[in-house]
């Protein structure tokens, strides 16, 4: 039976650990009742705070979840000093920068952050690839790395009709050179949403239509007249892009993606989507074409994504898989206290 301040789930019967975290997941019961939320800003000063406040109300909580890098960074921190009050630690989003081995800055900067996360009992991540490349990184032993598929953000996910263009959205590591290089070999029109940096420079072909930093709704309404979704991708340090090939699934949208790590949990090659090698232009057009002119290659792609979707990436489903590494890291806490 678990008492207000014990390390409690002794068998994987027990109800869910009683969580304190500045994450919030409004869209599912299971985790409101399970996690009481700190609210904090992205500001230094707001992140050393709610580390002391997580730190002060810890011994209320079975455990600590964090969500961002220097929330987790400086929590570490602080529980390097004062102690972890024999309550583990789990975090997620604790993105990596990419290597740069000769920079004095950036060897500081991952000695620092190791220091930082060496007692971290479980780490989430969102993609299978990233368990090797966490452990090796951050000097964490393997099996702390759990991976658990990332959720869509659509409340209700549908089938919506197809439309007339192909759509790419995002911001983080796009590859819209290639995506533009593509999009010219192709007679079709495409509607791109971006940011102004990613694109900078960049020269459009005239069936792009490109819009910059629009509100989401905005996005979203696009999004949701696509007939398919490019979501063109550079091989990097970090998965991305997941956000968007979960919410194009989520209208029934075909996507075509980048192979890179980032995509491979999320999109299965002529099964719910179409892959092409990062920065093949050719390769990319061809697919594009491809979805703009076979309607029944469409109708598989989306029919296959939305069940995906639907099964793998709900709100329910991401809470329910965290909340079961989160449980597991208190049982492992508890066995080696007492052993």
């Amino acid at each position: 039976m678990r008492t207000a301040g014990s390390i409690a789930l002794s068998s994987p019967g027990d109800a869910d650990p009683k969580v304190i975290s500045n994450s919030s997941m409004w869209q599912s019961e299971r985790w409101n009742l399970a996690v009481t939320k700190i609210p904090a800003n992205s500001r230094l000063a707001d992140s050393v705070l709610l580390a002391f406040r997580l730190l002060l109300r810890r011994r209320h909580f079975d455990v600590v979840y964090t969500v961002g890098c220097r929330e987790a960074e400086i929590y570490g921190l602080v529980c390097s000093v004062f102690g972890s009050g024999k309550r583990p630690h789990v975090a997620s989003e604790i993105l990596l920068d990419e290597p740069r081995p000769d920079s004095l800055a950036w060897r500081m900067k991952r000695t620092m952050r190791r220091f930082c996360c060496r007692h971290i009992a479980a780490m989430i991540v969102f993609s299978s690839g990233e368990r090797d490349l966490y452990s090796e990184e951050l000097q964490l032993p393997r099996e702390r790395i759990q991976f658990v598929p990332f959720h869509t953000n659509i409340l209700e996910p549908r089938l919506t009709a197809g439309g007339e263009y192909g759509f790419s959205a995002g911001r983080s590591l796009r590859d819209y050179a290639t995506f533009f290089a593509a999009a010219e070999k192709v007679d079709y029109r495409f509607v791109v949403v971006a940011d102004h940096a990613s694109v900078a420079h960049l020269s459009k072909p005239d069936n792009v239509e490109l819009h910059c930093d629009v509100p989401r709704a905005r996005y979203l309404e696009l999004l949701q007249g696509a007939r398919f979704v490019v979501v063109p991708s550079k091989a990097g340090y970090r998965s991305i892009g997941q956000v968007v090939v979960l919410e194009a699934a989520s209208f029934g949208k075909p996507v075509i993606a980048s192979d890179v790590m980032g995509m491979r949990d999320y999109v299965s090659h002529g099964v719910d989507g179409l892959m092409v090698a990062p920065g093949d232009a050719k390769a990319l057009a061809a697919a594009m074409q491809t979805l703009a002119e076979d309607d029944a290659m469409c109708q598989k792609l989306s029919v296959a994504a939305l069940e995906r979707v639907r099964t793998k990436h709900t709100f329910e489903t991401f809470s329910d898989q965290c909340l079961k590494v989160i449980a597991e890291a208190c049982r492992r806490s508890e066995h080696y206290q007492h052993s």
